[in-house]
């Protein structure tokens, strides 16, 4: 919420209420479809890592865990710790998979989903840069190197021989995460695609490829563990990296504000999953 307050602050309360009013619902609209579709590829991306490792996950299940996780990040704080926790425990308890393994295919969904950001996100800003829609400032170039260290660090060697036998099992050819690349590549397509039509609500024209480069960093604030639903670190993210593209700090916190409302709608919607009781569930006494 300090964070929150600091981006408002910083915005300009006058001038982000003006912003808030003026928004074009229909482009709102837009942005939550395209994140509805975004999270249904995520849920088969981790229902596919998961029978990759072995374990039970019918996609029509891992969808409704995934919704509920939504809704657990709208209710707790965490960002999106409170709904990955929740995640891995129904996989075990509804599915009759090993605990540990269910955790484990959550970590690598997230793990597999923020190394496709950063590459797709790369590969828009070299994009951008060979078209001239950005420039080609310090910033820019130090954005630049960072995704690539971001790309490079699955292939680095764990010190911890359990941690580098379960790197390399991720990584091989046809392990869990590789074989649901293209569902992450589709997750980062319709996530800045979502992102985009929050800005164009807002006001904002980026191109989309600009946009898809500018993802990354916004979407990891926002996936940090420093509040509730991302809010706070998500339009710091929005501020810092759209403002280098030229955006105004209150269309920016706007930008991100949308992106996190659409998700407050998906958990509020998706609560009524709770009173689903899945197949390998046991019955409460």
């Amino acid at each position: 919420m300090g964070l929150l307050a600091l981006v408002i602050w910083y915005a300009d309360p006058a001038k982000l209420a003006r912003e808030l009013a003026a928004i074009d619902v229909r482009w709102f609209a837009a942005a939550v479809l395209a994140s509805v579709v975004s999270n249904v590829f995520s849920a088969a991306r981790w229902a596919a890592i998961a029978r990759g490792l072995g374990m039970t996950a019918p996609l029509g299940a891992a969808t409704r865990m995934y919704f509920r996780g939504m809704t657990m990040n709208v209710l707790l704080p965490g960002a999106t710790v409170s709904g990955d926790l929740l995640r891995g425990y129904q996989l075990a308890q509804q599915q009759g998979n090993p605990l540990l393994r269910s955790g484990l295919s959550v970590l690598l969904d997230r793990l597999s989903g923020l190394w496709i950001l950063c590459a797709a996100s790369l590969v828009a800003l070299l994009g951008a840069l060979a078209i001239g829609l950005v420039g080609t400032g310090k910033e820019i170039w130090a954005y630049l190197a960072g995704l690539v260290v971001a790309l490079a660090l699955p292939w680095l060697p764990l010190p911890v021989e359990r941690a580098e036998n379960a790197r390399r099992q991720a990584v091989q050819s046809g392990g869990p995460i590789l074989r649901a690349v293209w569902l992450s590549v589709l997750v980062q397509i319709f996530s800045a695609m979502a992102l985009w039509c929050c800005a164009f609500a807002a006001g904002v024209t980026l191109s989309y490829p600009a946009m898809l480069a500018a993802a990354a960093p916004i979407f990891i604030m926002g996936a940090l563990p420093l509040g509730w639903g991302g809010f706070g670190a998500r339009e710091l993210g929005a501020v810092v990296v759209l403002g280098v593209l030229g955006v105004a700090p209150e269309q920016a916190t706007v930008t991100g504000l949308l992106y996190g409302f659409s998700a407050v709608l998906q958990g509020v919607a998706a609560a009524p999953l709770f009173a689903i009781r899945e197949g390998g569930e046991q019955p409460r006494s």
